[in-house]
């Protein structure tokens, strides 16, 4: 070191090194060179003291997670996703040559670029997935449900904030495919019980989905959301949403979508009979007005029973007239008798299967690779103790799992839950 002192004294004759660096052990060889300054005027009677030194830094990838609060307002450049089905499979082998995780890369490439025209060819496959009840598909339809509502939820209701902005003579027909997406992925409890979180965010999408008279399946997958949220969630679901402006949009909706097709037709009951089911008596007293005010519609379709041609479509038609009528009197029932009138002792597990059509939940596990379902004998699935979200068959697969991602989605999803 070069004239060592770093320090003189006001008058000038006394000098003293009182100023070092300090440095780990470990840097020591990178250190090339240190001297006093003594041409700065740095207005003290210190030197200024310089290091040289040679550094090889290691770049590090940071994650960040892209769940955020729900006062901010979602943006489609914003959506950042850390530890979801993608990102957690880039150099698996295994993950490669999976159909259900090439169907799971689609999707969530669709939602971060908001490519509707990909979503909707993901959305097709998807149903001929669906369709094959006697083969291994179903189960493939199932598992790419539960990975886009573990990971994609948020990137979900972005995208239907972004596209409930677009022109009119396109909005309803990206609406669809958004819609499509998230009433597929809630396919469980728990996914169903985290888009609690999110429903403020979507709520008046939905109410406009319910009120518009462009699109029949904009209108039938919206009362398809709100009756899994109603049959799941409950009065948790029906204390903020079903209010009178939601109300004033679901008679508008059945009035104009009411005589359409055999599906619309049910899904309005069952609309209705989870509001009574749901056990609050604000809710109760809103679904009895609503069936009241339009029991005088159902009579225009009981007389559309004999145009109808198709006998498998009349009998549906006549059961679900028989069920509007029972509906019409159980409203003179109290809040808890009317629930256990339509309950009739079953779960909300149980509830859930009859709604998605289903024999049973399919449940399989979080990790993407495994292919690990319920089906299986002596396959147990245990949740995730932090998030109670996600599901794994083994300690194998929740280290992999914790290991690619999900500790960071973990931790957001409880600084979530404790905020809200």
């Amino acid at each position: 070191m070069h004239s060592q002192a770093a320090w003189i004294s006001p008058d000038g004759k006394t000098e003293n090194q009182i100023d070092h660096f300090g440095i780990s052990k470990k840097f020591r060889r990178f250190l090339e060179d240190v001297r006093v300054m003594r041409g700065a005027d740095t207005g003290t009677d210190h030197y200024l003291v310089g290091l040289l030194a040679k550094l090889r830094l290691k770049l590090k990838r940071h994650m960040k997670s892209s769940i955020t609060s729900m006062s901010e307002r979602p943006r489609l450049e914003d959506v950042k996703n850390i530890g979801d089905a993608g990102d957690s499979i880039p150099n698996c082998k295994e993950a490669f040559d999976s159909p259900v995780c090439e169907m799971v890369k689609c999707i969530k490439s669709a939602l971060h670029c908001g490519d509707h025209q990909s979503l909707k060819v993901a959305l097709e496959k998807l149903e001929i997935w669906k369709s094959d009840k006697d083969g291994d598909r179903i189960y493939d339809y199932w598992r790419v449900a539960q990975l886009t509502g573990e990971t994609e939820l948020k990137n979900i209701c972005i995208l239907l904030t972004v596209t409930s902005e677009k022109p009119d003579n396109v909005r309803w027909l990206y609406l669809q495919d958004a819609l499509s997406v998230l009433a597929m992925s809630l396919c469980n409890r728990e996914i169903i019980s985290t888009m609690l979180f999110h429903i403020a965010e979507v709520q008046q999408i939905l109410i406009e989905a319910v009120v518009q008279t462009y699109n029949e399946e904009v209108f039938y997958k919206s009362l398809a959301i709100i009756n899994r949220m109603l049959l799941v969630c409950r009065e948790r679901f029906a204390k903020s949403f079903v209010t009178s402006p939601f109300l004033d949009a679901l008679i508008k909706g059945i009035d104009r979508w009411l005589g359409t097709s055999v599906k619309v037709i049910t899904k309005i009951i069952q609309v209705l009979k989870s509001m009574l089911m749901c056990g609050q008596g604000y809710t109760f007293d809103n679904a009895a007005d609503a069936i009241k005010k339009i029991s005088h519609l159902f009579s225009h379709v009981d007389r559309e029973i004999l145009t109808s041609t198709d006998q498998d479509e009349i009998d549906k038609l006549s059961c679900a007239v028989e069920v509007f009528e029972e509906l019409e009197k159980s409203i003179d029932l109290t809040v808890d008798e009317c629930t256990t009138y339509w309950t009739k002792g079953r779960s909300t597990k149980d509830l859930l299967c009859l709604e998605l059509d289903q024999p049973w939940l399919f449940i399989h596990c979080s990790w993407p690779p495994c292919g690990s379902h319920n089906i299986i004998p002596r396959i147990f699935f245990r949740k995730c103790s932090a998030c109670s979200v996600v599901r794994y068959c083994s300690r194998q697969c929740q280290r992999k799992h914790w290991e690619a991602g999900h500790q960071v989605q973990c931790k957001a999803i409880i600084n979530r839950n404790k905020s809200v």
